[in-house]
């Protein structure tokens, strides 16, 4: 039995911003067909913050959407992470896309770090 071939598809990801109605991190993460017979993939966002020892932690809870492809408000995944104070911190997204229903490689986007007023204790 031969295996499914992979399809082509573009994880795709917003900078990392303050949400507008809460003091909180927030990033989206979506996809964007290319050759892909899949209609929709689960999309599922992760912030991390990054900390002086030289790493990257991941914060908040995961955001986890099924949705088609595009983007736009809404067809993305939304990651969130409470701020406990407004200090100037770096953070970025690392994102995942799993088709529904087809098989895909197990590559993420890591968003370019982005530096903001808000970080975790």
């Amino acid at each position: 039995m031969a295996a499914a071939a992979l399809c082509y598809f573009k994880t795709k990801g917003d900078n990392l911003h303050i949400s507008g109605s809460a003091f909180e991190a927030s990033g989206h993460g979506w996809w964007v067909n290319i050759d892909c017979s899949a209609t929709k993939a689960v999309v599922t966002v992760q912030l991390q913050e990054y900390f002086s020892d030289g790493t990257w932690r991941n914060r908040g809870t995961p955001g986890e959407k099924t949705v088609r492809s595009g983007g736009g408000s809404v067809n993305r995944a939304t990651g969130r992470a409470a701020c406990d104070s407004s200090k100037l911190t770096g953070w970025r997204s690392v994102i995942d896309v799993d088709l529904v229903g087809q098989p895909d490689d197990s590559d993420k986007l890591t968003t370019s770090a982005q530096n903001i007023y808000c970080r975790r204790n």
